[in-house]
């Protein structure tokens, strides 16, 4: 009979990516789990996903709560097999549900007490943004009780330490220590520039995302340049193959494929927004992976077309709708938002017509789709009624010229004026 107590333990989830918040546990202490079974949401910056049971069995104890952000690779839960955890119970009295769990960790106890004793006996567990924050405020650690694993300091423990003292005990303007603008506390309220105001923390994702574009924008000296394109060859060729493609993949033919299709298109004949900036050096990259924003409920996760130079429109077509679905029912592997070498967003579908989104590190460029719009133009000196849509290109001036942004940009014009039923 296996009598082994899996660890579970935080996966990797995504490059970079050190530590993920724990959303909310599926599943309690005593549930019989399947393997690959669903058990709990994990979130960060890049995706908001459910991570499955490791190996099936009975949950019997989970090591962080719901909103504790937790370290890659430190142990969330164990799980053991339920035939060992009823095996500990008394045939003559049955155990109530705590004591089945605390008996079955009973042979686990002896492997992590030792990394108990060590963490005790360190200093006060956290990590580097805990620190940089508490630096930042200047507080002291030593005084924060810590609810993570071993005592571990999450940001929770930091924000609950500083808001120990209640608004309603101030009863005299007082200046606010939270967060940098100047507000005032008087009574149970606080005030920016006299209007009162309501603070909320930023879920993780959120503030996550809030760093990354700061870092963007003080990395890279970002570039735009906006290009009308006449969309009329696009528009007739999917309108005259929708209800086919519907009735044959079960979804509907967007034009968000066509804009991806010509966006890789014009990178093969321009790689230079393509590549990376690694100091002074220039990072070539032979695949073309492209991520393309995906509005969810919480945020914006950016999924990952890998190798889409080999595919044609209906296979981006493919690609892409398994990864939406995917994120918005937060089945993304963290392996979906890796390794994006350039970035496409489509807030035309929103009613948007042009934009100057921030490129997402470390890459140089991100394409915006405005809204197609049909107009009056000028076409062999009459006046004509076609759809156009605006196509920016923003670029990091270090390495992509204005030149260079604008062939790319006239390349992809050309593509998708030119269209061909053949590229299907």
């Amino acid at each position: 009979m296996q009598t082994e107590t899996t660890e579970v333990l935080m996966p990797l989830m995504g490059e970079g990516i050190t530590e993920a918040t724990l959303v909310k546990w599926l599943k309690q202490p005593g549930d019989v789990l399947r393997q690959n079974e669903p058990l709990l949401e994990v979130s960060t910056d890049k995706v908001d996903t459910e991570i499955p049971a490791p190996a099936a069995g009975t949950l019997l104890q989970v090591c962080a709560k719901d909103g504790d952000v937790v370290a890659v690779n430190q142990i969330i839960a164990y799980i053991g097999n339920p035939a060992a955890a009823s095996a500990v119970v008394s045939p003559n009295k049955a155990a109530a549900p705590a004591d089945v769990h605390a008996a079955a960790l009973r042979p686990v106890a002896a492997t992590v007490a030792p990394h108990q004793d060590a963490a005790e006996a360190a200093p006060r567990r956290s990590s580097p943004l805990v620190r940089k924050m508490a630096k930042a405020e200047h507080v002291d650690l030593a005084q924060v009780a810590g609810t993570g694993l071993h005592g571990r300091i999450t940001k929770r423990d930091l924000e609950a330490h500083q808001s120990k003292a209640p608004l309603n005990a101030l009863t005299t303007p007082t200046a606010a220590t939270s967060g940098t603008l100047k507000t005032t506390l008087v009574g149970d309220k606080e005030t920016l520039e006299g209007v009162v105001v309501r603070r909320e923390k930023m879920s993780r994702m959120r503030a996550l995302i809030a760093e990354h574009m700061v870092r963007s924008v003080r990395t890279s000296p970002h570039v735009t340049t906006v290009f009308e394109i006449d969309m009329h060859r696009v528009v007739t060729l999917r309108d005259q193959s929708k209800a086919a493609f519907a009735s044959r993949e079960g979804f509907n033919l967007t034009f968000t494929p066509f804009f991806v299709y010509a966006a890789v298109q014009a990178i093969k004949r321009f790689p230079i927004v393509n590549c990376s900036v690694d100091g002074d050096d220039i990072l070539w990259k032979d695949q073309i992976n492209i991520g393309v924003a995906v509005a969810i409920d919480n945020g914006l996760i950016v999924p990952v077309i890998r190798d889409a130079g080999e595919l044609s429109v209906l296979g981006v077509a493919r690609r892409l709708q398994d990864l939406a679905q995917r994120a918005r029912s937060k089945k993304l592997l963290p392996e979906d938002v890796q390794g994006g070498t350039f970035s496409v967003t489509n807030p035309g579908m929103f009613g948007s017509i042009v934009s100057t989104p921030i490129i997402s590190q470390p890459q140089v460029a991100i394409l915006s789709i405005g809204a197609i719009i049909k107009r009056p133009v000028v076409i062999d000196d009459l006046i004509g009624i076609r759809p156009l849509v605006q196509i920016g290109l923003t670029f990091d001036h270090r390495v992509v010229d204005g030149e260079g942004g604008a062939r790319y940009l006239a390349f992809l014009k050309k593509t998708l004026e030119e269209f061909s039923p053949a590229e299907l």
